[in-house]
């Protein structure tokens, strides 16, 4: 007979099992806890639109959303810049009315940027202005053309449309904030030119919010008066200098331009001076190298200054100096004085009046962009501006505020002209549509195909007013003219920089004349940092009432709360990946999705960490 101790579990077992239900116990309180705390992780719930790219256009989703594939390479993802694109016809599931979504997407940038980055996604209809646009821009200004930074814009509208909002003042002294409002590295800077106070001259500016500016330095010597224009290059801020005033350009008293790069706080560093020019007045990164136009200088004594000799066009190779790039005749029909630059199609375009093209080796004549101004007038073209819109090259011309559309070889088409103005100093566009700036009423105006040039406000246009002929002013009426001088795009909201006409000191400050306004059209945010070169992940969406932008999975920022009731952004038209309103999308998209909802961050996360 066995002892009851022996039916007894001995001790140590005891022990272990009631660790042993104590632990299951803890485990599962645990993994439950954890189930509670962790995220969910639905990457399929609401997903409308799913495109890999990857050898084809079909839609994931279960939505049957597949896609026409227009000349995309989708053995690579690689998207041409000139005219690929995959178009998804419209349908039901894609019309994303008042409520939330999410666009998540995977793009590839090369280092160098020699062409407009362009459009990622758009589901956008022009005429209506109602729907989404995602794109990828660097900053502009005016006359300058863009740099080769990458920012990232994103924006809904239903034809909404906002005040102008007074930014404020950078120099006390000076009335011509000159063509250069520029952003780099998350600021927007602002340049002057021909301040009445000599220690004012030649001084660039940050932007503070509000109305307030922070200065950042004298750039140049006592002999410059002014930085004509800013421009990012290679991740550093570059300055082109210029003595602008008409009665001070040709006195001989002042220096030959030089350009300068910023290295913070108030410290510019000379990169050197290209040519004999007292004017820089266009600037451009191409093939990673930086190139600046400008006027011919001083003439050799008992010279005239408008014979014979050629402009040029300039190159900095960095520690080796400027050197020319390219040599234009000075005289008509072949005349061309770089006013005006612009990187597009993997070509670098100047123009004043006629247009060049550059390869990297030749040179090409492109035509002289003239659309409806009388022949007559011809002789006094001016190419003031250059801007890429819906993958077309567009110029700003003088002396009727024109723009016109390059067709190809030396083929223009006629955009139409704003209002009564006579010189458009800016192009610029903005949550889908292309904006201009004119002089002499100071007139910013917005293009809407049939209906023309719709004129959204003339900052210096009093009753009665008559500026008089632009080819034979007087002193009296030029001293009124008002420009705007230029356009970029920062914080998601479009800022217009303001000038008098010559920039000369008599042409006293008069209020509005040196100063900066911005206004905001539907809903807009953007990334003003260097996005980079390689893969990113992008993902933009509507909140609610409020729009955020992510990169690599990180919040980069986000909008002011807005109703959406005001925003229902269903349209007939169709959803396009690599292009849109701004041009043809320069490198590779892959894994684009599209929710009618807006993810978690957690689920944000997890679609950064699948990288193609």
């Amino acid at each position: 007979m066995r002892s009851r101790s022996s039916n007894k579990p001995p001790l140590l077992w005891c022990a272990l099992v009631v660790w042993g239900c104590h632990w299951q116990f803890a485990c599962e309180s645990s993994a439950a806890a954890s189930s509670d705390a962790a995220p969910e992780v639905e990457l399929e719930r609401d997903l409308v639109g799913h495109w890999t790219l990857q050898g084809n256009c079909r839609d994931l989703s279960g939505h049957d959303n597949h896609g026409t594939n227009h000349g995309v390479d989708l053995a690579t993802g690689h998207f041409d810049g000139h005219s690929a694109f995959v178009e998804v016809p419209n349908r039901e599931s894609l019309r994303l009315g008042k409520g939330d979504f999410t666009i998540s997407a995977w793009v590839h940038t090369d280092d160098v940027v020699n062409d407009t980055l362009g459009d990622v996604f758009s589901l956008y209809d022009p005429r209506a202005r109602r729907g989404v646009t995602l794109n990828l821009k660097s900053s502009s200004g005016g006359y300058q053309s863009s740099g080769d930074d990458r920012h990232v814009y994103f924006g809904i509208d239903n034809a909404k449309l906002g005040s102008w909002q007074d930014c404020g003042r950078p120099s006390p002294t000076s009335n011509y904030v000159s063509n250069s409002l520029t952003v780099f590295d998350g600021h927007l800077y602002a340049a002057t030119i021909d301040a009445q106070n000599e220690i004012d001259w030649c001084h660039v500016f940050r932007y503070d919010g509000g109305k307030r500016w922070v200065d950042c330095g004298r750039v140049g010597t006592h002999k410059t008066t002014g930085v004509m224009g800013l421009i990012v290059h290679r991740g550093n801020l570059y300055a082109g200098l210029s003595t602008y005033d008409w009665t001070r350009v040709f006195s001989g008293k002042y220096e030959p331009a030089h350009v300068y790069r910023y290295a913070g706080g108030t410290t510019w560093n000379d990169c050197g001076q290209p040519g004999e020019m007292l004017r820089i007045n266009c600037m451009a990164t191409y093939g990673g190298r930086l190139y600046v136009g400008g006027d011919r200088g001083l003439p050799p004594p008992g010279e005239k200054q408008w014979t014979g000799r050629p402009y040029c066009v300039y190159v900095w190779d960095g520690d080796h100096g400027w050197s020319v790039a390219g040599s234009f005749p000075a005289e008509p029909p072949g005349n061309c004085y770089p006013h005006a630059m612009a990187v597009h199609n993997g070509k670098l375009y100047v123009g004043y009046p006629n247009v060049y093209a550059f390869d990297g080796h030749r040179w090409e004549f492109a035509g002289t962009p003239i659309g409806n101004t009388p022949l007559d007038q011809k002789p006094f073209l001016q190419v003031h501006s250059l801007e890429v819109f819906r993958g077309k090259l567009h110029a700003g011309m003088w002396p009727e505020a024109r723009v016109v559309e390059y067709q190809g070889q030396e083929n223009w088409i006629d955009r139409g002209r704003l209002g009564d103005g006579t010189e458009i100093n800016a192009l610029t566009v903005y949550n889908g549509k292309l904006y201009a700036g004119a002089i002499p009423r100071g007139e910013v105006s917005r293009y809407d195909d049939d209906r023309g040039w719709t004129s959204l406000q003339k900052f210096f246009s009093p009753p009665g007013w008559d500026p008089g002929p632009p080819t034979d002013p007087v002193r009296e009426e030029i001293n009124n003219w008002t420009r705007i001088t230029s356009l970029t795009v920062y914080e998601g909201r479009l800022f217009a920089s303001i000038g008098s006409c010559t920039s000369a000191v008599q042409d006293a400050p008069a209020g509005l004349r040196g100063s900066v306004y911005s206004m905001k059209a539907g809903e807009c945010i953007s990334f003003d940092e260097d996005l980079g070169s390689g893969w990113k992940h992008l993902v933009a969406q509507r909140h609610g009432g409020e729009l955020r932008l992510y990169v690599s999975g990180r919040l980069v920022t986000k909008s002011a709360p807005f109703s959406s009731e005001d925003y229902d952004i269903s349209t007939s038209q169709p959803l396009r990946i690599g292009s849109g309103e701004q041009d043809y999308f320069t490198g590779k998209i892959r894994n684009v999705r599209l929710y009618r909802r807006a993810l978690s961050e957690a689920e944000i996360r997890a679609l950064s960490l699948s990288r193609p």
